[in-house]
Order: C-alpha cells, then structure tokens, then sequence
C-alpha cells in the first residue's frame, strides 16, 4: 500500500489517478499522520433481497381472532 502526502497528491493527482485505476490504494497523510486513503472505485454488488410472501403467510396464519380463539381452544382441550 503506497502512500503520499497532501502537498504529493495536489502536485501530482494524475500520477495517483493512475495508480487508483491500476488497482492500489494509497493512504493519505499530513505531517506524519494518516488522514485519509484513495481506493479504487467498485461497483457495488448486485444485491437484490428477496422478500416473503407476506400476504400468503397471512393467509396462512389466519386473523388474529382466529389464531387467538385456536390457541385458547387448544389449551382449554390439553387441559380437560
């Protein structure tokens, strides 16, 4: 990983716009210390998120009266 300083990367941006599209990455720093890094530009990934059928689990699971009223019926029987 290279890097430059801020006064080598306003002198010479070309040079690191060069590098950035050869695949490196350069860390910036100021008197000494790090502030900064270029890196190359991706693309992001291709992120498609698949939702569930919420209207099927709903018609799965019933209203919530109707899943109330099983589950009281359910343990009333368990319990006689």
């Amino acid at each position: 990983m290279k890097t430059a300083t801020i006064r080598e990367a306003q002198h010479h941006l070309s040079k690191l716009v060069d590098e950035l599209e050869d695949g490196e990455e350069i860390i910036l720093t100021r008197r000494g210390e790090k502030v900064g890094r270029l890196s190359p530009y991706r693309e992001p990934a291709d992120r498609k998120v698949a939702f569930p059928d919420f209207a099927k689990i709903r018609e799965e699971l019933g209203t919530a009266d109707e899943v109330g009223e099983n589950e009281v019926l359910r343990q009333r029987n368990e319990s006689l």
